[in-house]
Order: C-alpha cells, then sequence, then structure tokens
C-alpha cells in the first residue's frame, strides 16, 4: 500500500513538470519505481528514524563541567542511530532562543509541542547530570512532543569514571529505549480519511462558506513539480464540504475566506539510503469582507524517503494537513447553524 501511494505520487509530479525539467522528472519516477520494488520485496517496510531533538542537559549537584559536554558528545554517538534521526543543532538553537527555553532540563508540555511544532521533532531528550556522594548520574527523558508521554534512560559511575564511556553506555539505552518504545510516544495515527468523516459530523448543519487558497511554494535549490500544499488544502477543504474557488480565478474575491501563504522544503540530511528533508508551511485564514485575520499558524516537519522531491512533497502535505484541521476547528465555532 504505502510503495503504491509512493508511485501515484510520484506520477502525478510528473504530469505536471514542465518540459525543461522532463528528464529529472523520470529520474524521480525510476527512484521512485526502484523503492517501490524494493520495498515489495519484503514481508513489511522497516520502521523510519523518529525524528529527534535533543536538547541540554541541566546541571545538578555540581556537575556544570559534564553538563557542558554532554550534549556534544551525546549527539556525536546518537546521530549514526538507525531509530532516530537528530534535528541540525543550529535550528534547534534557532527555536529554543524563540521560546526562550533557557532553563536546560526543563521543559513543560505545551514548550514540548511548540519545539515539535517549530523543529518538526516528534521526540525530545533531556534530562540532567548530577552527583551524588562521589558518584556522578546521567538521567535522560524521551517526551513525545505531541503526547507529552515519557520514557526514561540512566546510567552512573564513579566520578572518577570515563566520561566519555558513560556517555556511550547512556547513548545506547536511548537507542534502544527509542527503538522499542518510541512508538508508544507518538500519537495514534488518524487518517485523513478518518478525520474527514469526523470533521463533518462537527460541521453538520452549518452553513459552510467559500474558501479561496493562494500558498507559494519552493524547494531550495531544486524545481518544484507541482504546489503540494495548496493542492492538500484545496482537496481537503473540498472534502469536507467547503465550495472552494480557484486563486488565480478573477472571482476568488467574491470567497468568505482567503487562506494565504507560503511553503518551502530544504534537504536536510542523508540517513543510511535515506534522505530526510525539512519542510515549513505558514499560513493564515482572513475574513474577506472586513480583512480580520481568524487564525495565523506555522507547522515545520521533517520527511524521510529514497527520493528527496518525494520526500519534500510527503512532508509539505503533512505540515498543510495540520494547519487546515486546526483552521477547520477554529473557524467551526465562528459558523452558525
Amino acid at each position: 500500500m504505502t510503495s503504491s501511494l509512493h508511485l501515484r505520487s510520484s506520477i502525478r509530479m510528473i504530469q505536471s513538470v514542465p518540459l525543461t525539467n522532463i528528464r529529472h522528472g523520470l529520474l524521480v519516477l525510476m527512484v521512485a519505481c526502484l523503492g517501490s520494488l524494493e520495498r515489495s520485496s519484503t514481508a513489511e517496510e522497516p520502521p523510519r528514524p523518529i525524528p529527534t531533538a535533543l536538547l541540554p542537559f541541566e546541571n545538578r549537584g555540581e556537575a556544570k563541567e559534564e553538563a557542558s559536554i554532554l550534549g556534544d558528545l551525546l549527539f556525536a554517538k546518537l546521530v549514526v542511530s538507525d531509530h532516530l534521526l537528530l534535528v541540525e543543532r543550529q535550528a534547534l538553537k534557532s527555536v529554543l532562543d524563540e521560546l526562550k527555553l533557557s532553563k536546560a532540563g526543563v521543559v513543560k508540555a505545551d514548550e514540548a509541542n511548540q519545539v515539535g511544532k517549530l523543529t518538526g521533532a516528534k521526540l525530545l531528550i533531556t534530562g540532567s547530570v548530577l552527583r551524588i556522594k562521589g558518584d556522578l548520574y546521567i538521567i535522560a527523558k524521551v517526551i513525545g512532543t505531541e503526547t507529552s508521554r515519557l520514557a526514561g534512560a540512566s546510567v552512573q559511575g564513579p566520578s572518577n569514571a570515563n566520561f566519555d564511556e558513560l556517555v556511550g553506555k547512556l547513548a545506547a539505552e536511548l537507542d534502544q529505549v527509542i527503538a522499542s518504545k518510541g512508538e508508544s510516544l507518538l500519537p495514534k495515527v488518524v487518517t485523513t480519511e478518518d478525520w474527514i468523516v469526523s470533521t463533518k459530523k462537527i460541521l453538520s448543519g452549518k452553513a459552510l462558506p467559500s474558501v479561496t487558497v493562494k500558498i507559494t511554494e519552493r524547494h531550495l535549490n531544486q524545481a518544484t513539480f507541482d504546489p503540494a500544499a495548496q493542492t492538500e488544502c484545496e482537496q481537503m477543504l473540498t472534502a469536507l464540504g467547503f465550495k472552494v474557488i480557484d486563486g488565480a480565478s478573477p472571482r476568488s474575491d467574491e470567497a468568505d475566506y482567503r487562506i494565504q501563504g507560503e511553503a518551502f522544503s530544504q534537504f536536510a540530511a542523508n540517513h543510511s539510503d535515506l534522505i530526510s528533508v525539512r519542510c515549513r508551511v505558514e499560513a493564515k485564514m482572513i475574513s474577506q469582507k472586513d480583512g480580520n485575520v481568524l487564525s495565523s499558524d506555522s507547522e515545520t516537519t521533517i520527511a524521510i524517503d529514497l527520493a528527496e522531491q518525494i520526500a519534500a512533497k510527503v512532508g509539505l502535505q503533512e505540515g498543510t494537513r495540520k494547519l487546515i484541521e486546526r483552521f477547520v476547528i477554529k473557524l467551526s465555532k465562528e459558523l452558525v447553524n
């Protein structure tokens, strides 16, 4: 099922490719086909690594020196894991500065959710380093950014123990924890189809307004095949029963609401034979009658696939779905029966 979805997605991409990009489009389709054959040769596709943000650890009990270098050591040991995909450190630092999360090791549930929204991380790793009666303890927490569910790992040794080896043991434990419990820290997967069915019940009996959508899109350093974010937005709204007016049509000004924004994606990292892409969608919903902004929001995702363009498309679609889900729920409170 997953393979056929990737293949159909690639075919749709090729159909919209300008003639000047046809060779590149055919290459993407060939990669997707090879990926489909590879996946179909196994009974079950192996789990993808989970996007994870490694936060600073808190210094407790006179372990300032160890806490200051722990992040660098742990990052270096976890970056090779097959079970997690670490968020790039500079991107994470920018988010922490933006959210003013300066106290290492202390993250509230709503803060974890915000870090996830702004970095694409599904899991956070944080914790503390402390000394007790001559022993050194490193205590780590793994937090689901969307669920606030927790798992933990810890190591201890004498104060004069080889700190690098101690961190290595912690990295091995964290790798095993995420391999065995990582999926349980994530929210239950709700398909778009199921969400549409449940949301239609919420909208039932309400007078649905007309909507027009204009989301510009670009994939850094590569040509964009088709507007994944705008197309996903229009398809979801149409499926819910909204009247969607083409943003390029002269009649777009007649729509009750306008969703406008921008989406971009860029290569993040290679992970074994997979490619990760970081995607961000920013949009706002505006009443065209009075210009009031009903909602303004953003979503960052990290998508992983064999082909960079496919990963970008999947990531932008996921980010758009999350935004539209929040927009529609907020809009439903404004509508009357």
